[in-house]
């Protein structure tokens, strides 16, 4: 027995039996948003297809398949009546939104445990998708402290943490910005660009005192982190096409910011 099969019990699958089965198409339907909800919240990719298979089985799913990678879903349903269905979801962004994710989290295991209605579940999604998460002011205060206090950390003078504060507050401004006719690529060399520009005339204006801290404070906002960790954690666990895409974006995120601080080094750097 798989872990997944064992999330349901003997006596689960006696009750499932006794609840009207609903539509291949609208069960798949909801777990494909659960699903899609947990990857653009920067779910890992074995996370994203258990959720999507044991959503289906909850509702009595007989045969479930699920092909996840970063930028598309792929499931298929058959149920014990012989209805039939297969979806297909385009991911085009990826976050990481914690939040987010354990609500979604959250719902699946409600499914498994209580199995509601599917109309009370897609009012439950659509709960999620616009609930607003972390006041925009609470994430400008941690864009500062962040850059500033890296700032600190690196070597830097307590001028040079202010300075990092600064920079970090106008990069979470400009991260706010919506660019639809950019990718994430670009939006993170735009970002580094402004990032390394802004602690060149930070110093120029007299608040920091060392350039090199502040970018060091700065390039911290920037660095995918999480999404590297996420990407080891699916090569070892066997999702070796998802987590190699993975660290190849992070290797071009990684150059968008070289090239970004490179670029405002070279035009402000003999300035100083």
């Amino acid at each position: 027995m798989t872990h997944t099969e064992e999330l349901i019990s003997a006596e689960s699958a006696a009750e499932i039996s006794r609840i009207p089965e609903t539509g291949a198409d609208d069960i798949l339907r909801i777990a494909m948003d659960i699903g899609e909800g947990l990857l653009t919240s920067g779910a890992e990719i074995h996370r994203v297809e258990l959720a999507l298979e044991t959503v289906c089985r909850a509702y009595g799913g007989e045969h479930v398949e699920v092909f996840c990678i970063n930028s598309l879903l792929l499931a298929s349903l058959r149920m014990p009546s012989g209805s039939y269905s297969s979806q297909t979801r385009r991911v085009k962004s990826i976050s990481t939104d914690l939040y987010r994710l354990e609500r979604y989290n959250s719902l699946s295991r409600r499914i498994c445990a209580d199995r509601p209605h599917p109309s009370e579940v897609d009012r439950m999604i659509r709960e999620i998708k616009h609930k607003k998460t972390y006041p925009f002011p609470l994430i400008v205060l941690g864009y500062m402290l962040a850059s500033g206090g890296f700032s600190v950390f690196f070597g830097g003078s307590w001028r040079d943490g202010i300075a990092g504060a600064l920079v970090g507050f106008i990069v979470a401004l400009l991260d706010r910005v919506r660019f639809d006719q950019v990718t994430q690529l670009v939006k993170t060399l735009l970002l580094a660009f402004c990032g390394g520009m802004l602690a060149h005339l930070s110093v120029m204006a007299g608040i920091g005192q060392n350039v090199d801290m502040i970018i060091i404070g700065s390039i911290m906002l920037l660095i995918p982190g999480l999404a590297l960790g996420n990407a080891m954690r699916d090569l070892f666990g066997g999702d070796i096409l998802s987590g190699s895409l993975k660290i190849v974006q992070s290797c071009m995120i990684a150059v968008m910011i070289v090239i970004g601080y490179a670029l405002s080094i070279l035009l402000l750097g003999g300035a100083l």
